[in-house]
């Protein structure tokens, strides 16, 4: 997105509000953020959000830049020309995301993550969308998380995130199968695009019904799993990790996923993540040695971070693990291939997500015989 010169006019925040300090941030329930005047709608928020800005917002250059590599939201950064030291983030809600995504949930999550040190502060939010605190760092890519030093600081971080909160036994607010058979109940079952039938039909000749079946029957096999219970992002793909190399710190982003569930699922998914979104290859996804050394790692890390008399981990911990995680592997394909049904019928974002949940489906079905017989 280009930047633009804001006018000398005055910008004037014609934001109709409601509950003007909400959980420590502002509710502007009757804001609808424009993409099509990004511009206007970043500078009538911060004229809400910061009115000791006016006069800069006058007289100064305002950029705004959008993002790349989101696939269910559009994210802004906005800040003065030739100053970040007060960068600001604006992220607009995908469309209908509101059915797969519970938007109180991830607020309070945030809320939790901030006092946590573990993600930005929230300083608004809109109708469709949400302001909140620039983070510094690159977004990885899939390269980049294979780098041991990087790999160490990402075991770290969610070790740290992982230690939120953790319970031994209670399934009752596990997200994983709530989430993927929520995802089923709003997929849809025929697409309104005649192109976009043709090839659901063609990558997936079983429909919906055969994605029920594929959930139920590792429903069975996750059954009295013994991963432990740890507050999960469950989305670490590359482009969801910042290193800020200056301070050598790794951060998470987008926790709208997040919540309890398996810690070997977190794992899992991440693994998986290797093979990248807009260019998914799943020749990169790491091998029984690479998974095993990580493993390793993340179970010292782990027993650090719970002050434990010995960090020593024996080989049988480690396939232990190893063995969960190749089954959680599994859901987290199937987690994913069913979202990508509901924003190829609902999403504005440019991106193949039938195509995408194809390749996954495949994936899925190749590991599956490998990992179950």
């Amino acid at each position: 997105m280009d930047s633009n010169r804001v006018s000398d006019t005055p910008v004037t925040p014609a934001i109709p509000h409601v509950n003007s300090n909400h959980g420590g941030h502002k509710y502007l329930d009757k804001f609808v953020f424009n993409l099509d005047d990004a511009h206007t709608s970043v500078c009538q928020l911060l004229a809400e959000l910061r009115p000791e800005w006016q006069q800069r917002l006058k007289s100064e250059e305002l950029i705004v830049k959008r993002l790349s590599g989101g696939i269910t939201n559009v994210l802004l950064v906005a800040h003065f020309k030739g100053d970040k030291s007060e960068r600001m983030l604006f992220r607009v809600y995908g469309h209908e995301t509101d059915k797969i995504i519970d938007r109180q949930a991830e607020l309070k999550t945030l809320s939790t993550l901030h006092r946590h040190s573990c993600a930005g502060r929230v300083y608004s939010v809109f109708h469709n969308g949400m302001s909140y605190e620039f983070i510094s760092g690159e977004t990885l890519t899939c390269k980049d998380v294979r780098d041991p030093h990087i790999s160490r600081l990402i075991i770290d971080r969610m070790v740290q995130l992982h230690m939120i909160y953790r319970t031994p036994g209670d399934h009752d607010q596990l997200m994983l199968f709530d989430k993927i058979w929520q995802f089923l109940s709003v997929a849809p079952t025929t697409f309104h695009d005649a192109g976009k039938q043709k090839r659901f039909q063609e990558y997936f000749p079983g429909g919906l019904d055969e994605l029920r079946r594929e959930t139920k029957e590792m429903q069975a096999v996750m059954d009295n799993c013994s991963s432990p219970i740890v507050f999960c992002h469950n989305d670490l793909l590359p482009g969801n990790i910042l290193y800020d190399k200056a301070t050598d710190v790794i951060n998470f982003i987008d926790f709208e996923y997040a919540g309890l569930n398996y810690q070997a699922y977190d794992i899992g998914n991440h693994f998986n993540e290797f093979a990248g979104v807009e260019d998914c290859d799943f020749s990169r996804f790491p091998s029984q040695s690479y998974q095993e050394a990580w493993l390793r790692d993340y179970l010292q890390a782990w027993k650090r971070a719970h002050k434990q008399d010995t960090t020593e981990v024996t080989k049988g911990e480690v396939k232990e693990l190893y063995q969960l995680v190749q089954k959680f592997t599994l859901l987290s394909h199937l987690l994913w291939i069913v979202w990508t049904l509901i924003q190829a019928e609902n999403s504005d974002i440019d991106f193949d997500f039938l195509m995408y949940g194809h390749i996954r489906y495949e994936e899925y079905k190749r590991r599956k015989k490998e990992i179950l017989g």
